[in-house]
């Protein structure tokens, strides 16, 4: 059940891209409103004397859980932040354009030596699901977790280069709108804010 939920995620993330302008492995215009598009690095000319090119910078979402993930790498042409990265709000929008899921922010997202700390708006899919709509609590877990491992994969890799560190070095903490513990809205399940995000607990 969970392989199979898995891949109808991937399958819907594909046909967002491809709604969204996001082809995977394409190029196309720039997403709407996000900054973030898969076109080809832009080039631009400062000055008459030779300028300067400088190029996108690139982003991967990972969507997947238990170690098995889906890659898609964007390209984002907007403002970058003094390290070079890019705002990782834009990352999340990038991942909500990708996934369809309504990943809306509390608060800012807070990271330093200590990890990144998530704090989920009241209106993110996570806490508004209807089980009735969305199936058994078994599924909707699973789509829960889906999303939580999801979001903490790609916040790591965007923290810490695969290629140039261990991004599972980075630990995620994920809070409810009050900055408190996230209780899932189609589970009743708690994540403690107090404790890094580590494994999906058991209903």
């Amino acid at each position: 059940m969970r392989r199979r939920l898995f891949s109808l995620c991937i399958g819907a993330c594909v046909v967002a891209m491809a709604a969204c302008g996001i082809p995977a492995g394409g190029t196309s215009d720039p997403v709407a409103g996000g900054g973030v598009s898969s076109a080809p690095p832009v080039q631009s000319e400062s000055g008459s004397d030779g300028g300067s090119e400088e190029k996108a910078a690139s982003v991967t979402i990972y969507v997947g859980t238990d170690g098995e993930y889906a890659e898609f790498p964007v390209e984002y042409t907007g403002e970058r932040l003094e390290t070079g990265q890019v705002p990782v709000t834009e990352v999340l929008s990038a991942m909500a354009k990708i996934t369809g899921w309504n990943l809306d922010l509390a608060d800012q997202i807070y990271s330093g030596k200590g990890g990144i700390t998530v704090t989920f708006a009241d209106t993110c899919t996570l806490l508004t699901t209807d089980v009735s709509e969305e199936g058994n609590q078994s599924e909707t877990a699973q789509r829960d977790q889906l999303v939580l491992d999801s979001v903490k994969k790609t916040l790591q890799c965007w923290a810490v280069d695969p290629d140039l560190g261990d991004p599972d070095s980075v630990a995620v903490w994920f809070c409810g709108p009050d900055g408190g513990d996230l209780v899932l809205a189609g589970t009743g399940i708690t994540l403690s804010s107090t404790e890094p995000y580590t494994k999906f607990p058991s209903a």
